[in-house]
């Protein structure tokens, strides 16, 4: 009988399994993940927030579209993710409230705070009091108990902004400045006065029902939400002084982390164990940690790195719990509660902010980084549903409060990032939504030499071949083919070849401008570095056959080739791969990007065999005067900092690095992610040198190439170098 490998169970058993359903939450977990990244990346295409992705992934898994996701949006082992994503929000929150730094801002924060809350609680309840009355809400046996109780606990509702959605934009922007920290702040303290609002409003509606328990009488009712949140604040800082004192005491990140997550977890979990609010216990402990005299906030940026899959299906599962349907339940009464918050929150803040003296453009965007709403909004809806006191009015309170979730977990992270680029404080990379990458060229632009002029070899032993076929990369290709062949004291060739004509066709008919053209550029190249420059035609079926005719013939130590001005060239490719393949020497494919410099030169490498094929090359750039090379040696990630220098010391030690001119640094690094470490060494760097594999076919496609990888990313021009016949060998032994 058929197994289940995730199980060990006979396959026709799983259905009835206890397990089944943790692997339809793995299954789930994985869809929304895929699915929700896929739309991110859309979403940041279209310069939205990622979080807009992952929601509207969500959206179409769930209900309201293709309903994949069944009952498992709702099942307890994905709210443990979304109870997970919403401490770590709260803790990063706490990061926020920076003593120090609010102190130039409490003003500020005050009026701001009591403006959108006071403006969304009086709006809102005012309007859907109104609303309530003019429909006839509940119908003929309701009356103005019920249309005020609706009214208040929804005004209540209304006051708080979800932390979640405005964290990850403000993140994901990498926004910082007084405007970010304000509206973070003013989110934290809405949530504090939702929740207290809405323990009074509950009382208020109990009286007003007939419905309320006469033992704690109202007093006791509406003191219990102050009590609970002053509770919650101080259980909040005493594990964040625990936090800080364990934390302080370690060295290594990974304990750090582990600490990290233990305390945030322990402050949640006994938070809603007691009762109180995980929410704000969450930032109370954040708060106490960066405001100790110390400030060691390594605990944060530990976190930090753990957050994004988190917060990823945190949003998923908040579009997959979204119901559109909820819309039209709500009708007129939820229209006027999304409009009326808004109003509210936006006026208010407005207000509040003109009376701190901030300026106009930051008191006029302010209000819109205060619209998402979710989890708390959620969850106090939940709490009316689950009050027997509140059967009347849990339907109408429900409804309103899903249909504003819809609505304004859609439009509310585009506003909050319109908010940040609006105030300024948003990195101009960010903001344009412009990343640097290598970018088509009419022509390179080769720096004029200004050193010595190089001595030929009076007896020069063969040829460097350089393949020409296009103007703008002439000189470049020109230039390296030059100091190669100067390493090797060789002569450097100029090859174009034709494919297509016969060779009496191709002078009579005056095609040969074109190879004329070609050759002058480059013979201007080589005079201004102190060479000759041979010149060659060939005629041939294809290019790579041209040249690797060429090469054979004149005893070539080299070929190079440009790649053309364009991100990919697949005909291009394909040349060089036949290059590649049949070539007995060493072919080097020049990509340029920007400005051609040579005297920065940046040596990737994780094998002494990858050494070994560019280490001519590197040779014959170092060999003018004043170039500093870095050979970066790409180690195992797990490398300890011990044995990176005993790294460091042995490639120093090795023949062809002593052979190597000029100013020679080696850099061990343990690599987490080769391509990045590279990129970002490139950055003080003019150029690359790497070897590739020679590796085709389906060997290929399965290890790629580093060398195609970086090249794909970088904005600096590159050297890949492929080893010919000899490199080829050992890689085949290898």
């Amino acid at each position: 009988m058929p197994c289940c490998v995730l199980c060990n169970q006979p396959a026709t058993q799983i259905g009835n399994m206890p397990g089944t359903n943790e692997v339809n939450i793995v299954l789930a977990l994985s869809l929304l993940l895929a699915v929700g990244f896929a739309l991110a990346r859309l979403a940041k295409a279209l310069h939205l927030p990622s979080v807009t992705g992952y929601i509207l992934a969500g959206l179409a898994l769930g209900p309201s579209w293709l309903d994949v996701m069944g009952d498992q949006a709702h099942s307890e082992g994905m709210q443990v993710f979304t109870n997970i994503a919403l401490m770590l929000v709260a803790f990063g929150i706490g990061e926020r409230f920076d003593l120090q730094q609010l102190r130039t801002s409490a003003r500020a924060l005050t009026r701001v705070s009591i403006g959108e809350s006071a403006g969304a609680f009086l709006l809102t309840a005012v309007t859907l009091g109104v609303t309530a009355w003019a429909s006839g809400l509940g119908g003929e046996s309701a009356g103005p108990a019920l249309w005020v109780s609706v009214s208040l606990i929804c005004a209540s509702i209304a006051v708080a902004t979800a932390p979640a959605a405005t964290v990850a934009v403000i993140r994901e922007s990498e926004a910082s400045g007084p405007v970010t920290r304000l509206v973070l702040s003013t989110v934290v303290v809405n949530n504090a006065l939702s929740v207290t609002l809405f323990g009074v409003a509950v009382a208020a509606a109990q009286t007003l029902l007939g419905t309320g328990e006469t033992g704690n009488g109202v007093l006791g009712q509406v003191l219990a939400p102050l009590i609970n949140t002053l509770g919650s604040l101080a259980l909040g800082m005493a594990i964040g002084w625990l936090c800080d004192y364990v934390v302080h005491k370690l060295s290594n990140r990974a304990d750090v982390l582990v600490a990290s997550l233990a305390a945030v977890f322990f402050c949640g979990g006994l938070a809603s164990y007691l009762g109180m609010s995980a929410l704000l216990a969450g930032v109370a402990a954040g708060f106490a940690v960066v405001n100790r005299d110390r400030r060691d906030v390594r605990a944060f940026r530990a976190l930090n790195d753990f957050e994004p899959p988190l917060y990823g299906i945190f949003f998923a599962l908040a579009g997959a719990q979204l119901h559109l349907g909820e819309l039209a339940a709500a009708g007129a009464l939820g229209a006027v509660f999304i409009i009326a918050r808004a109003a509210g929150k936006y006026f208010g803040a407005m207000l509040g902010a003109r009376s701190a003296d901030l300026p106009k453009s930051v008191a006029s965007s302010i209000g819109l980084g205060l619209l998402p709403q979710a989890g708390l909004a959620i969850g106090l809806a939940y709490l009316v549903r689950q009050d027997p006191s509140l059967d009347a009015i849990r339907s109408f309170v429900i409804n309103v409060v899903v249909a504003s979730v819809v609505i304004n977990e859609l439009v509310g992270p585009p506003l909050v990032r319109l908010m940040l680029l609006r105030a300024g404080e948003v990195p101009e990379g960010e903001a344009s939504g412009v990343t640097e990458e290598p970018h088509a060229l009419d022509g390179i632009e080769v720096m004029p030499w200004t050193w010595p002029k190089l001595t030929p070899a009076t007896s020069p032993d063969g040829c460097v071949v350089a393949g020409l076929a296009h103007p703008g990369t002439a000189a470049g290709v020109t230039r390296i083919a030059t100091l190669i062949a100067h390493h090797y004291h060789a002569v450097p060739v100029a090859l174009h070849v034709v494919t297509g004509h016969g060779s009496m066709d191709f002078w009579a008919e005056g095609a040969d401008e074109d190879a004329v053209a070609l050759f002058r550029i480059a013979d201007n190249e080589t005079r201004s570095l102190g060479y000759p420059l041979d010149t060659e035609v060939e005629f041939a079926g294809d290019v790579a056959q041209g040249i690797l005719r060429a090469a054979e013939e004149t005893n070539a130590d080299a070929i190079v080739v440009g790649h053309p001005l364009v991100k990919r060239a697949p005909r291009f490719c394909q040349i060089v791969d036949g290059l590649a393949r049949d070539a007995l020497c060493p072919v080097v494919v020049v990509r340029f990007a920007g400005p051609l410099h040579t005297e920065r030169i940046l040596v990737p490498f994780s094998t002494p065999e990858e050494f070994a094929i560019v280490q001519p090359l590197t040779c014959a750039l170092g060999a003018v005067m004043e170039h500093q090379i870095t050979l970066q040696y790409l180690t195992p990630p797990e490398t300890r900092a011990d044995d990176l220098e005993v790294a460091r010391t042995d490639v120093l030690s090795w023949p062809g690095a002593r052979e190597i001119p000029g100013h020679v640094a080696c850099t061990p690094v343990a690599a987490e992610s080769r391509v990045h470490t590279i990129l970002q060494a490139a950055e003080d760097h003019d150029i690359i040198v790497m070897a590739t594999s020679s590796a085709r076919g389906l060997r290929r496609a399965f290890f790629g190439s580093l060398a195609e990888d970086v090249a794909q990313r970088v904005g600096k021009s590159m050297l890949i170098v492929h080893g010919g016949l000899e490199a080829r060998t050992l890689e085949d032994l290898a």
